[in-house]
């Protein structure tokens, strides 16, 4: 005989039940805070009890599952995360038939009459560190974004001639950030002697003495006939000054990360086939696996379409299923940003690599009239399916 803990997840809080094979209930559902002691009450009623088979069945809910996983986990409880309750014999999930109490008895049943398709996603902690590592990085890069516009926008406000001397990215660059964080306004460099504005930017740098030299004496001369829109006591000095070093940590940090990221992601044996994917570099098969797990846990590539949400959207009405041609957008965003800025590199590319597959099945689409982004879309379906048959028969990319 199986028994099951059904556990319905809010935050900071669930519902639970436990429930045998015959459907008698052997805890009745009831709510529990999300703390030790409660987990710990839990615990000592089920060894009570000391049902046969027990497995701890809940359903991945963003985060406010994980402290729930964690403890029955380390408990030594077999413990099953599902990413998706989906009814075999229709699209509806768990979530659009919430009734507290009943949703734990649904959940239990759901589990011994096996209506489900669920994956374990709590197998490989591999992949879950992954994930916290890719979405770290996802987090900071945006941030990094903004830290660069403000960035940008306090530099013509204090020495707008800086974006002439350092071309392009380079303003992002050590060298750039440095000299800036210690001379924000362009009245400053002209107090300066030469040498103080060379030693900062020589020490940064391993290049040729002779071009930090000139450097210094451009900066210097460029200085002397500069007009800023502030005066250089104005507050957006200072802040000027503050936010390249903080450009300077968050690249660091962001840096940092992405090595930690590709050290992880070599640990699954899908980061090598992933990576040989033409348009996938280490970083992007870093975060393809952070945010896909392992990709053959799926039965087929129609599963892994819909967990990343680009699926078409269906549309049932009595015995009536409608298939839209847009994509339902209710898997992870994530994935699905980062499989368009593959399609994006692939197209982008394609002139270099006029046989990929995904490059002619992006002309296929635009002949057929789609437009750019509907294309890009399509072609990201078609790198998932790709993906997947790859790591199912360990195959790496090949073009015919």
């Amino acid at each position: 005989m199986k028994t099951v803990l059904s556990i319905d997840v809010a935050k900071n809080k669930s519902m639970i039940m436990l429930m045998d094979s015959e459907g008698e209930i052997l805890i009745d559902s009831k709510e529990i805070k999300h703390n030790l002691e409660e987990f710990e009450k839990v615990k000592k009623e089920i060894e009570e009890i000391n049902p046969e088979n027990l497995t701890v069945f809940m359903e991945s809910t963003g985060i406010y599952h994980l402290p729930v996983e964690r403890y029955f986990k380390e408990n030594g409880f077999n413990t099953l995360v599902i990413n998706s309750l989906t009814t075999k014999n229709n699209y509806d999930t768990i979530r659009k038939t919430k009734t507290d109490k009943k949703d734990c008895y649904r959940l239990a049943k759901l589990f011994f009459v096996n209506e489900v398709e669920y994956h374990d996603l709590s197998k490989k902690d591999l992949y879950a560190n992954l994930k916290a590592m890719t979405r770290q990085y996802f987090y900071l890069t945006q941030v990094n974004v903004s830290c660069k516009n403000r960035y940008k926008r306090l530099i013509n406000i204090c020495f707008p001639e800086l974006e002439e001397i350092f071309k392009s990215s380079r303003i992002y660059e050590e060298t750039a950030l440095n000299f800036i964080k210690a001379y924000p306004h362009a009245y400053i460099v002209k107090e300066k002697r030469i040498d103080a504005l060379y030693n900062n930017l020589y020490k940064t740098n391993s290049r040729h003495d002779y071009y930090y030299k000139r450097l210094a004496h451009q900066i210097k001369d460029i200085a002397s006939n500069s007009y800023p829109g502030v005066d250089k006591e104005h507050s957006d000095v200072k802040n000027l000054s503050d936010m390249a070093g903080i450009l300077q940590e968050n690249i660091k940090t962001i840096n940092e990360l992405k090595d930690k990221m590709i050290e992880t992601a070599k640990q699954s044996p899908y980061f090598e086939i992933i990576n040989s994917f033409y348009g996938i570099g280490e970083v992007l098969a870093a975060e393809l696996l952070g945010e896909l797990g392992d990709i053959t846990r799926f039965d087929n590539h129609k599963q892994l379409i819909a967990f990343c949400g680009l699926d078409p959207t269906i549309i049932q009405s009595g015995k009536s299923i409608n298939v839209h041609g847009a994509i339902s957008k209710r898997g992870n965003k994530y994935a699905r940003w980062i499989l368009f800025n593959i399609s994006q590199m692939v197209v982008k590319l394609g002139h270099q690599c006029p046989n990929h597959p995904v490059y002619n099945y992006y002309l296929i689409k635009k002949a057929e009239g789609k437009h750019y982004y509907e294309s890009l879309t399509a072609c990201s379906t078609k790198i998932l399916r790709m993906l997947y048959s790859m790591c199912k028969n360990n195959k790496t990319f090949l073009i015919d």
